[in-house]
């Protein structure tokens, strides 16, 4: 068996899982999580994930992800499903500088669960407020960074 790639090895593990899972895209992306950018030259709008399940005479198909990204590459929004139904859903915003400043966690009807907010000193995180959805602070982490001489 020849595996090219961490995506080929994924496939693999997933077949030997007893699911297919089924990227539709025609080349190979690693599927960004938590914020991440996906190579800009690759002008990737969004990408849904499907995920066959075999279980004896009934084969069952399902949504398992989607994600979307600004035209700059960042991740926007991502939803995950569990059979087929919203499990989790997050929004994301962004600086000019491609920084994370807004995370909105939303439940499956679409309503804010969670809101965190980041600030930015330097290009580097500085602060972290997360609030419920009464806009009342959950809690707060500050950022300290020493650097080498």
């Amino acid at each position: 068996m020849n595996i090219q790639s961490f995506n080929d090895l994924k496939t693999l593990q997933m077949k030997n899982a007893g699911g297919i899972l089924l990227i539709m895209l025609t080349f190979g992306v690693s599927v960004p999580m938590n914020g991440q950018q996906i190579p800009k030259d690759r002008k990737i709008k969004s990408i849904v994930v499907y995920q066959e399940k075999y279980d004896m005479l009934v084969t069952r198909k399902y949504k398992d992800s989607e994600q979307y990204f600004d035209q700059r590459g960042n991740l926007i929004e991502d939803i995950t499903y569990k059979q087929g139904k919203v499990n989790k859903h997050f929004k994301y915003q962004y600086d000019s500088d491609n920084n994370k400043i807004r995370e909105e966690e939303l439940d499956p009807s679409g309503r804010i669960k969670e809101v965190s907010e980041y600030k930015y000193e330097n290009s580097l995180r500085s602060e972290k407020i997360v609030y419920d959805s009464n806009k009342k602070i959950k809690s707060k982490r500050i950022y300290q960074y020493t650097k080498y001489q």
